[in-house]
């Protein structure tokens, strides 16, 4: 097995138990020490009492709960709320000042990255540098659907990273961003929502086959299942390309393992794990791939903890044959 890529998870995966309190904060840690996890991330907004503005004795009571269940500590997702106030979005400096909070917190809890989002415009990004070096952080921005390496405001947060910023300025790529099927979850919903599924089927293979929405307009198709040939066309179309990755692998601190729906251990049927891990191994990348599980958006009565299982199962089996 590879030994610079390790499994990790964002707790985030067990929403669905956690917000209908089949599990708390504890039960969350010990069910993916149980399953064989490691490296944990926790969204703050979600799972820390009081946040923005967290305690210093929850934050150690937190460290002890990592140390019981043998877990490491490693990616403090921020949250940066824009619409804190009714009349207006935050100003730069305040954007500065909770980023800085949360960086502050998440050193105390015993977090080495924090993962920050797009209200970081690359002018804030590049203010943090001087915190992030006198706190010994990283922060980080995540790249999701429908980015990439090319998008404009991308390049300039690369040169950046690459610039003053190496070494404590990076980013997560959200897997998603590699999605080229729509998911089983997303298709059941479809038929509930007035879809014939034999129609849905049809869209799906015109898709596989790479064509266009003008064969689905040709088509004996309802609106409805129009509607989701269009979404699908254009959520589907345009996956980023493993290769954009090569020339900024080094700026890749953390991997956010996006999956929907897995019903065996072996096989994504709509994100290329078995490419993408593979991949950036070759171009460089040591660190941690959290299992990110987002089924939970669509239907509640999917079992996380069986998500999971089978994730790192798959996964594990990738990384034996490096």
């Amino acid at each position: 097995m590879n030994n610079d890529i390790k499994i990790g998870v964002s707790l985030y995966s067990l929403s669905t138990e956690y917000i209908h309190e089949k599990l708390d904060l504890e039960g969350c840690l010990k069910a993916v020490h149980e399953m064989g996890y490691k490296g944990i991330e926790i969204v703050a907004a979600q799972m820390v009492p009081e946040y923005p503005f967290p305690s210093d004795e929850w934050l150690f009571n937190f460290r002890g709960l990592l140390e019981k269940y043998e877990l490491d500590p490693v990616c403090w997702s921020a949250y940066i709320d824009m619409g804190t106030r009714t009349d207006r979005d935050l100003t730069e400096a305040e954007i500065i000042q909770y980023t800085l909070n949360d960086m502050i917190y998440a050193k105390k809890a015993g977090f080495p990255l924090v993962r920050t989002q797009h209200a970081i415009s690359p002018a804030i990004f590049r203010k943090m540098i001087p915190y992030c070096k006198e706190l010994d952080i990283k922060l980080t921005i995540e790249m999701h659907w429908p980015h990439h390496p090319e998008v404009d405001v991308w390049k300039e947060y690369f040169e950046i990273m690459k610039g003053e910023g190496k070494g404590y300025l990076g980013f997560v790529p959200d897997f998603s961003i590699f999605q080229y099927m729509p998911h089983e979850l997303y298709l059941r919903q479809a038929v509930e929502f007035g879809c014939r599924k034999e129609a849905l089927d049809e869209i799906v293979k015109i898709h596989a086959e790479g064509g266009d929405m003008a064969k689905v307009e040709a088509g004996d198709f309802t609106e409805i299942e129009k509607h989701y040939a269009e979404e699908m066309f254009g959520k589907f179309n345009h996956p980023a390309r493993i290769e954009q990755f090569k020339d900024v692998m080094d700026c890749v601190f953390y991997v956010h393992g996006k999956f929907y729906y897995l019903d065996n251990d072996d096989h994504d049927p709509c994100i290329p794990y078995e490419e993408l891990i593979p991949k950036f191994v070759e171009y460089g990348y040591k660190g941690y791939i959290a299992s990110e599980f987002e089924g939970h958006h669509f239907y509640s009565d999917v079992n996380c903890v069986d998500q999971l299982a089978h994730y790192v199962a798959m996964n594990k089996k990738i990384l034996e044959k490096l």
